[in-house]
């Protein structure tokens, strides 16, 4: 009977993981594709608001779980945009792996608001975008953009911050049937 139940609590814990993961990877993919209809100084570039979802992600689920809808929402999104497997997809995942691990590493610290977090995570993507960008380009022309970027990026980094720190309030608040588990 108990090995049942332990069966049983395994299932559950695989689909209601499966439940949250596809509803944060939906709900950035979707974010992904719309905002690049938003109007964005710099060439080939975007806002990056659905970044929010995955600072929630590292900072309530984990460091593998933001990698995980990090990496799934720029292959979505790239392919219902167009841009699979082009510079500025690459400039992109790059950008969020780092974003992520730096989110999450600074996370741990536990002294940090999601607007700080949010910064950092800002700065990472933009510098390894950047960097990626030069060397795909073979040029470092593309370094002149990263003040710019960064300074516009102050305006998308708060606002995410704000959007994660909403996000987990209503997802606390309401729960919607689902238990998401806290990771320190």
């Amino acid at each position: 009977m108990r090995s049942q139940q332990d069966s049983n609590r395994i299932t559950n814990s695989r689909t209601t993981n499966l439940v949250i993961y596809s509803l944060l990877i939906s709900i950035s993919s979707v974010m992904f594709v719309v905002e690049r209809f938003i109007p964005y100084p710099v060439p080939g570039g975007k806002w990056g608001f659905s970044n929010f979802v995955i600072l929630y992600t590292v900072v309530n689920l984990g460091f593998r779980a933001g990698i995980l809808v990090g990496t799934l929402k720029t292959i979505i999104g790239s392919l219902f945009s167009g841009i699979l497997f082009t510079p500025p997809f690459f400039m992109g995942f790059f950008g969020i792996i780092s974003a992520a691990a730096f989110e999450w590493i600074f996370s741990k610290t536990k002294i940090f608001s999601y607007t700080t977090l949010s910064i950092i995570g800002m700065i990472s993507n933009n510098f390894v975008q950047v960097l990626v960008g030069s060397f795909l380009i073979k040029s470092s022309a593309i370094f002149s953009f990263l003040p710019l970027m960064i300074g516009l990026g102050l305006i998308s980094a708060i606002i995410n911050a704000y959007l994660a720190k909403k996000m987990e309030e209503i997802i606390d608040e309401n729960n919607f049937g689902l238990k998401i588990p806290k990771k320190d």
